[in-house]
């Protein structure tokens, strides 16, 4: 078989760290999707292990990463066409979108951030005519939008070229010594019933009752997922610490013969790399490999994740048929009954 080539060009933290919060947060599903097919290729999947997971064909996947490698996250936005011509020409929206983009009190105006109407109207005098709702869609089809400040980040671990070539390495070329086995956590998770889907007669769904009084408390998914025999594991619990973390770790490690090394990948937070769980894993025949600061989207385990997240519960392929992906969780129901008979202590024989 041919080896895959096609893959995205490798990425900066912050480029990782904006990708993951498009495919999170994304207002148009598709987006959210082109950035997931990109945060995985960054991981080494190859297209076809990609389009199962996002339940695309291959050839998108393949444009995708394409486009993504030619124009960068513009290539992510959707290409919607159609409507009447616009009212005002390339020149005049070019400078309102530098007027815009400039402070007010920069220009003679005795304010420090422009409103819509603030705006509509300092365009007006400047002989450029437009509405609230056509200023706004300019801004908006020029990328703009009004947001407040934020920070950013960039990952400060000196090592990180060396951290993100050892995740990766472990993802390229399986160890012939053992399993590589991505590990993450998701939470807290709401203890209640969550609307779905299914057939019925038309205007006459089915109905759940409200739930006003919560009282059930909250859980944390951890998860685990070989990487190379594409088998992803979850158990629920009742809290998030070093103590639970280590009980899950140990669950990880019965599941394989004793001889087999472990290659751990997990994300550098603090919970994960305590003294007693770094002695348990000299014992236990197992590596731990962290991610590099700020880098958690090279944990392979994200993509999976994100995709069980964004859709239903059931992976299905394109055509609607179950997905080969073996989902081995421990579900449970959000009743309240049920759900306090879910351990959050690690099980011996599980």
């Amino acid at each position: 078989m041919r080896p895959p080539e096609v893959f995205v060009r490798e990425l900066s933290p912050e480029e990782g760290a904006r990708l993951k919060s498009i495919s999170k947060r994304a207002k148009y599903q598709s987006k959210r999707q082109r950035a997931m097919i990109v945060l995985a290729s960054s991981t080494g999947m190859s297209a076809p292990q990609i389009a199962g997971v996002v339940r695309t064909d291959e050839s998108h996947v393949r444009k995708v990463i394409h486009a993504f490698n030619d124009e960068g996250f513009s290539s992510l936005d959707p290409d919607y066409r159609g409507g009447r011509p616009k009212k005002t020409t390339p020149a005049q929206r070019d400078r309102i979108v530098a007027v815009a983009r400039t402070r007010p009190d920069h220009q003679g105006v005795p304010l420090t951030r422009w409103s819509l109407p603030k705006l509509a109207a300092h365009l007006a005098g400047m002989g450029i005519l437009l509405s609230q709702e056509a200023l706004r869609q300019t801004l908006i089809s020029a990328g703009l939008s009004h947001q407040r400040t934020r920070s950013w980040k960039w990952s400060p671990d000196p090592d990180f070229t060396a951290k993100a070539e050892r995740v990766l390495s472990l993802y390229r070329h399986p160890p012939e010594d053992g399993p590589v086995v991505c590990f993450d956590e998701m939470g807290p998770i709401g203890l209640i019933p969550h609307h779905g889907s299914g057939w019925a007669e038309r205007k006459l769904p089915e109905r759940l009752r409200a739930t006003y009084s919560k009282n059930n408390g909250v859980r944390y998914l951890f998860g685990s997922y070989d990487v190379h025999a594409d088998r992803l594991h979850g158990r629920l619990r009742a809290h998030k610490n070093a103590e639970e973390v280590l009980g899950f770790y140990a669950q990880i490690r019965m599941r394989y013969d004793p001889r087999l090394r472990i290659y751990l990948v997990a994300d550098n937070l603090s919970t994960h790399k305590t003294p007693a769980i770094r002695e348990w894993a000299q014992k236990s025949n197992v590596e731990l490999v962290f991610t590099p600061t700020y880098a958690s989207f090279l944990n392979r385990i994200e993509c999976p994740g994100l995709s069980a997240s964004s859709s239903s519960r059931t992976p299905t392929t394109p055509t609607g048929t179950p997905s080969p992906r073996r989902w081995q969780t421990t579900s449970a129901t959000a009743t309240g009954r049920t759900a306090t008979n879910v351990s959050s202590k690690p099980n011996a024989g599980s």
